[in-house]
């Protein structure tokens, strides 16, 4: 019976010590779990706020490609705006030239009229002095005509 005794006091010796061997490896097993898991789930918190981060960068970025095409856009409109500013300018440049040119153009005439004029006056005039002069140089002939009968 001693043998006995000792048997089952060595069992339930080595049964308490599996038990707290088996509990103690069960609690670590459970404290890694949960530390795993924890940080599984602050990774998985992580990995979402990747994504909104990802998300948001996109929306920012099409709000900026947005914002540049309408940027370039209102360039392009200015460059037009511009263009035809300075084309208009020019058409008006030239339109002055053209309008100084043709009142030059009209004086110049006007004078050249005014001189034409004032010499043919004068050569008019020249013509009927001479006409006048020769007509009384030329000999003056009378015919007298008596009729009989």
């Amino acid at each position: 019976m001693f043998g006995l005794r000792k048997q089952v006091d060595i069992s339930s010796g080595i049964e308490e010590k599996v038990v707290k061997t088996v509990e103690r490896l069960v609690g670590n097993a459970l404290s890694k779990t949960e530390s795993v898991l924890a940080s599984l789930h602050e990774r998985a918190d992580l990995l979402d706020e990747v994504e909104k981060l990802k998300i948001e960068k996109m929306r920012r970025e099409e709000e900026f490609a947005k914002r540049e095409r309408e940027i370039q856009h209102k360039v392009g409109l200015e460059r037009e705006r511009q263009k035809q500013e300075v084309e208009l300018g020019k058409r008006e440049a030239k339109l002055d030239a053209q309008q100084e040119a043709l009142s030059a153009d009209k004086k110049r005439f006007e004078g050249q009229m005014e001189f034409h004029e004032k010499r043919f006056t004068e050569e008019v005039g020249y013509l009927k002095e001479m006409i006048g002069q020769l007509a009384k140089r030329l000999p003056t002939a009378e015919v007298k005509v008596t009729r009989r009968g």
